[in-house]
């Protein structure tokens, strides 16, 4: 008889051919999945480095706007008026507008100034203290084509401003009352915006240089200008949110940009009046501020990634420079942060 020329695999060829193959689809795999850990990685650092710049942006900007009408940054009394920092927060913190939820070891920056509306001019004659009402007159006179000194464009919502802070300048002095009703009147060639204000509720009689309250007759000085002051406060909450909590947005805050894993400022002061910042403070008191200029504040906003990395440590010196304490954050993340210094304007002083 003669062999099968035709005899297939044994069984053992099988076994090992099969085992080979899945040798190699499990590399494959392998491959495909740490590559796909890779890129998920790698998206989610480049999504936080782009909220870390947005964030950074945001409060650089209205940093930027602090203050205005001689309002110092705080009274040698120790109250603070254009501006706070709280440093290294936890859990419920106080604020203009309610206590918010902060995560461990943030900083919570408070800010005040002319954000949204720019200051309007006015005539000391449209200024009735007794009564607590300005005028704020688009034209520079009440005729067809003269100039456009307050563009009350800029005012969409007269409503929306009641319950904010009404800034009454003089020739260094100033006051702040809080707006009870606002409305435009829209008389041509007339066209104006009429404010009523009294003496308010927090912040605002705190903002005042005697932290007192306007009564009937104030201010007592002529006014030339007025604004509408907004208060804003920025924090990190314990889901990785930066948040603004202002007029409009309840205790809660509003979200600003998301995976963002702590805030952290110092305040640049020149102590000895030669308009140079020789001292950066992180924890600073309001007292030691009234005793100097404010110059400008130094920011670091960091982000982090929204899930941990397998055997990743985040490095110590990724958290340097600022007094952030690295064993309140979670290391086991990847994070990039943006640091930023933001001048202020010269009249905060």
């Amino acid at each position: 008889m003669t062999p099968n020329a035709s005899r297939g695999f044994t069984l053992v060829e099988m076994v090992v051919a099969i085992g080979l193959l899945a040798i190699v689809f499990i590399g494959v795999l392998n491959m495909l999945d740490t590559s796909q850990q890779v890129s998920k990685v790698e998206a989610a650092l480049a999504d936080t480095q782009e909220n870390v710049r947005f964030a950074a942006y945001h409060i650089t900007r209205t940093i930027r706007m602090t203050g205005g009408g001689d309002m110092p940054f705080a009274r040698d009394d120790g109250t603070w008026v254009c501006g706070r920092i709280q440093n290294n927060q936890s859990g419920g913190v106080a604020t203009d507008y309610g206590n918010v939820q902060v995560a461990t070891g943030s900083d919570v920056l408070t800010l005040r100034g002319f954000f949204e509306v720019s200051p309007f001019f006015t005539n000391r004659t449209d200024v009735d203290a007794s009564s607590g009402i300005v005028t704020v007159r688009e034209l520079r006179t009440p005729a067809a084509g003269a100039d456009i000194i307050n563009p009350l464009d800029a005012v969409p919502n007269a409503a929306s401003l009641v319950g904010r802070g009404l800034l009454l300048m003089g020739r260094r002095q100033y006051a702040v009352g809080e707006i009870t009703a606002a409305a435009i009147v829209d008389a041509s060639p007339d066209r104006h915006l009429v404010l009523t204000y009294a003496g308010g509720s927090a912040p605002w009689p705190a903002l005042n240089a005697d932290g007192s309250a306007l009564g009937s007759g104030d201010p007592d000085f002529e006014v030339y200008r007025v604004g509408i002051l907004e208060s804003y406060t920025y924090f990190v909450s314990p889901d990785f949110v930066l948040r603004r909590v202002g007029a409009s947005t309840g205790a809660a805050g509003e979200p600003v940009a998301v995976n963002i894993g702590s805030l952290q400022l110092t305040i640049g002061l020149d102590t000895n009046g030669d308009g140079l910042v020789d001292l950066w403070d992180p924890d600073v008191a309001a007292a030691t501020v009234a005793n100097a200029r404010v110059m400008a504040m130094q920011l670091a906003v960091f982000g982090r990634t929204p899930f941990e990395i397998t055997n990743w440590t985040e490095p110590v010196d990724s958290f340097a420079g600022f007094d952030l304490d690295v064993n309140q954050v979670n290391r086991g993340a990847k994070w990039r942060r943006m640091q930023v210094t933001a001048s202020l304007r010269n009249f905060v002083l």
